[in-house]
């Protein structure tokens, strides 16, 4: 029964165009572009939820790489030019300036370092003071007590 159901044409129905006296109103919607409209607004919403969400659980102690060559101008983020720190490349300072400063932050490093090798080399020292044999290696002491 139903093979003779589907057999029979069907009316299509029509949506109707504009009447004439509301011409001056523009171009009537139609279903359809009712439904793209609001396909897209469900869409952006959506995107706009999902950006507030990522802001409310960001991490504000959160740091990227790239933070070191960007800046804020204009509330834009802009890329600084590839080979240049942020000192050179905002910065009204001679380059023989950056150099010394450079060179100061590499000694600063390097202090840090050897104050942290004296220290593992006092705990090394305390810990082989005992009644036990002791292995050093690079990374790791190894205790046997006796």
């Amino acid at each position: 029964m139903s093979s003779l159901r589907n057999a029979v044409k069907r009316i299509t129905h029509k949506e109707r165009s504009q009447p004439q006296a509301r011409s001056h109103l523009g171009i009537l919607e139609k279903h359809g572009d009712y439904k793209k409209r609001a396909i897209n607004k469900h869409r952006k919403d959506d995107a706009i939820k999902a950006m507030q969400l990522r802001a409310f659980l960001r991490n504000p102690d959160e740091f990227y790489t790239g933070m070191h060559r960007s800046r804020v101008t204009d509330e834009r983020h802009t890329k600084i030019t590839e080979g240049t720190t942020r000192i050179e490349a905002g910065s009204t300072l001679d380059p023989d300036v950056i150099k010394i400063m450079k060179g100061q932050d590499l000694a600063h490093l390097r202090h840090s370092i050897s104050k942290d090798m004296a220290a593992v080399k006092r705990f090394q020292a305390e810990v082989c003071e005992f009644d036990s044999i002791c292995v050093v290696f690079s990374d790791s002491i190894f205790l046997w007590l006796t």
